[in-house]
């Protein structure tokens, strides 16, 4: 779902979202770089970076690994140069209001047959409990305010980015 709410939204202190004052910011955040659907997410948003950044807006990825298993990731996807946030305490899922996807969604048949599409263009991997069962989320960020928001209400769901920073002209 996508909104144009102008929450604010109360990030840790140590965030380095805190300082997205004079551009909005793209926020993806992921659930694992074992997750089919973060790994078409990334490649999702690289596909669509220079019309997100002609759009107004610039790119952050957070998610929940170490800074060094990522790199690879932003790496491979062209995506090394955009604002990463390594979080493995979940902080920022939490401060977005980011919850836990429901255990039956993850043994749904349509979240397996995506899955299986997906995995078939950028492989499939293993994920930790934790990220496995965490929702990730979109949002379109200036200061400490929400401008726009794509809410996961499966792993499976496939937000449209670029939508969501077109907001922003509305």
């Amino acid at each position: 779902m996508t909104t144009r709410s102008g929450q604010a939204i109360d990030l840790p202190a140590d965030s380095p979202l805190r300082g997205l004052a004079l551009r909005p910011t793209l926020v993806v955040l992921l659930r694992s770089f074992g997750c089919t659907f973060c790994r078409e997410a990334i490649a999702d948003v690289a596909a669509a970076r220079h019309a997100i950044h002609d759009a107004g807006a610039d790119i952050a990825f957070v998610h929940g690994a170490s800074s060094s298993e990522a790199a690879p990731w932003f790496a491979k996807y062209g995506l090394d140069d955009v604002m990463i946030v390594s979080d493995p305490d979940r902080a920022h899922y939490q401060a977005f209001g980011l919850g836990r996807t429901r255990a039956a969604a993850l043994v749904d048949p349509k979240v397996w047959s995506r899955g299986a599409v997906s995995a078939l263009s950028h492989g499939f991997g293993v994920q930790t409990p934790a990220m496995m069962r965490q929702l990730p989320g979109v949002f379109v960020v200036q200061q400490d305010k929400i401008l726009a928001e794509y809410r996961h209400r499966s792993p499976a769901d496939r937000p449209d980015y670029l939508a969501l920073v077109r907001v922003l002209g509305s």
